[in-house]
């Protein structure tokens, strides 16, 4: 009988990076796939020349509000790059280019992640850990993987 690979990706991710991992055979050995970091995710508003917006006082009271609504630019460019990270994942699946997925990252942005992706990705999510380990030397990534692999 024929023994088949399974193409199984781990997807380690924060709101800036995003480290895939590739592993033929269950416990078998990580390849690092692809690394992507966006820089602009990280940033300050400030640092982007965007500071939040004043805030003045009402005549006759104590009140104070803010002159007008502010965009959270780094959110915005954090959300930005997920989605993308997500088409990628998206054309891989479709491409048939992994039957398991395991996506580590904290709740957010897994949500962030899996809100843009197709039935077929879906599919093929096996695991969801609610970790960021994207700073974890690759050294201690599959003992910490394999360690939530065993909680119930």
């Amino acid at each position: 009988m024929l023994n088949r690979k399974n193409r199984e990706w781990i997807l380690f991710a924060d709101r800036a990076h995003v480290k895939i991992y590739t592993r033929h055979y269950v416990n078998g050995a990580m390849q690092e796939h692809f690394v992507l970091e966006h820089p602009e995710a990280r940033k300050f508003q400030h640092d982007q020349g965007t500071d939040k917006p004043g805030r003045g006082h009402v005549a006759g009271s104590d009140s104070r509000h803010a002159y007008e609504d502010h965009a959270d630019f780094p959110e915005q460019e954090s959300a930005a790059f997920l989605k993308e990270v997500s088409r990628e994942i998206n054309h891989a699946a479709e491409n048939d280019e992994l039957d398991k997925l395991i996506l580590v990252a904290l709740p957010k942005t897994m949500a962030m992640i899996k809100s843009e992706f197709s039935k077929k990705t879906i599919k093929k999510v096996t695991a969801e850990y609610a970790k960021n380990l994207t700073n974890m030397p690759e050294i201690k990534l599959k003992e910490r993987l394999a360690t939530m692999e065993e909680l119930p």
